[in-house]
């Protein structure tokens, strides 16, 4: 009899279990719908009655909720503001603690919730913002986010200059740095908002980037962190911008290229050569970077600093790398300028004939009026150039005719 019982128990366990999820699924499609057309009220009736029986077992329904619940927070009035924030507080938290395998970024989307609607503290804010990066870095990009992260470190650090330090906080941007970089990698359409976050970054760090506390900072870290590629990366981009001459920076730049040889280690150690009055050097490290950048903007002005660094001297190669400029972004009218002179430089070494000077005048006149058909704007710089150039032309007898010039211009040109 007890056994016969048992089982009539589980059969109706089983009966209302399958009821309740069914009758769960069933107010989460009619959530979904209030909420396609914008029936708030309704929408919270329902929510509440999920709430009760239903929220920890679905994941949609968590997200529902929290769609409803912002939206709750933008019309409170600013009194209840803070109730608001804190419900949707209770959400986040509800869905990492029901489905802690989630991607939902739930403590950044908390700190978010608390700092952009002025509620909590800012110690509050940044130990969400610091579980985030500790525990969620893979979903923690929100640029916003990330440069509160930086923010509210350094006004920890201004509050408690005891406990925090000037090389904790340059420890914290170069970790915050790597991690923006890493983000461009997964989410490339940010690319731009990253970069403007970097920038405003440096800004922010002004009075702590500093040479000295830059080389002691990298030379201190330098032995626990040159197996960690992204530590790399970014204390050569500081060093980059802060110390270009620093041995320490050729040491990260080295163990960079070594571990992970790419266009930008290439380039750092372009720039350190550059820098240490090394041009040799600089010229194969930047070439290499040509080589091996995917980015054809970033190759375009990579080629361009080669073509400015050689036009004096090497003038065959310049003429090369503007080339390679133009031919990774032919809309910059500037590289066409730059060839025009190059080429208007060149008539001391390529002409010794008043046709070839001609010959030699006449292409950059037509090298220099491309620039405005790709930059308007250039127009009158193109024209007065052309202009200028045309002027030098001398009178010659006999009938035009093409002049093929030799030297490093390798064109010829009919005048």
């Amino acid at each position: 009899m007890i056994r016969t019982f048992n089982i009539l128990l589980l059969i109706f366990a089983l009966q209302w279990s399958n009821a309740q999820e069914t009758n769960c699924a069933s107010k989460e499609n009619t959530l979904e719908q209030y909420l396609k057309e914008k029936e708030y009220t309704k929408a919270n009736e329902i929510f509440n009655d999920i709430k009760m029986n239903c929220l920890a077992q679905s994941e949609k329904s968590l997200q529902l909720g929290l769609q409803l619940q912002q939206y709750n927070i933008e019309i409170a009035p600013k009194e209840n503001k803070e109730k608001e924030v804190r419900e949707i507080l209770g959400l986040f938290k509800l869905y990492d603690k029901s489905f802690p395998n989630n991607t939902n970024g739930n403590f950044e989307k908390s700190a978010m919730a608390l700092y952009l609607n002025k509620v909590g503290t800012n110690d509050e804010v940044y130990a969400l913002l610091d579980k985030a990066f500790e525990f969620q870095k893979k979903s923690f990009q929100n640029p916003e986010a990330i440069y509160a992260y930086l923010y509210l470190f350094i006004e920890k650090y201004k509050a408690d200059k005891k406990t925090n330090t000037v090389d904790a906080i340059l420890n914290k941007y170069v970790e915050v740095t790597s991690l923006l970089e890493v983000n461009k990698e997964i989410v490339p359409e940010n690319i731009e908002i990253y970069d403007r976050v970097l920038v405003t970054m440096e800004s922010l760090m002004k009075d702590y980037l500093v040479p000295d506390a830059v080389i002691a900072n990298a030379k201190n870290n330098f032995q626990n962190k040159k197996s960690d590629v992204l530590w790399l990366q970014a204390m050569a981009n500081i060093l980059a911008a802060k110390a270009k001459n620093a041995p320490i920076f050729e040491t990260v730049a080295i163990e960079l290229n070594t571990i992970k040889p790419s266009s930008k280690s290439a380039y750092y150690l372009a720039i350190f050569n550059l820098n240490t009055a090394k041009q040799d050097q600089a010229i194969t490290f930047f070439s290499e970077s040509v080589k091996l950048e995917k980015n054809p903007m970033v190759k375009a002005q990579t080629a361009y600093t080669i073509a400015s660094i050689l036009s004096i001297t090497d003038k065959e190669k310049s003429k090369e790398m503007v080339l390679t400029a133009i031919n990774s972004n032919p809309t910059n009218g500037k590289y066409y300028i730059f060839l025009a002179n190059l080429y208007a430089d060149g008539v001391a070494d390529c002409a010794t004939t008043d046709f070839e000077r001609n010959a030699i005048y006449k292409l950059a006149s037509e090298t220099v009026l491309k620039s405005f058909v790709v930059e308007p704007l250039l127009k009158g710089t193109a024209e007065q150039l052309s202009k200028s150039y045309l002027q030098k032309v001398v009178a010659t007898k006999g009938k035009s005719k093409p002049v093929k010039l030799g030297c490093w211009i390798n064109q010829t040109v009919t005048f």
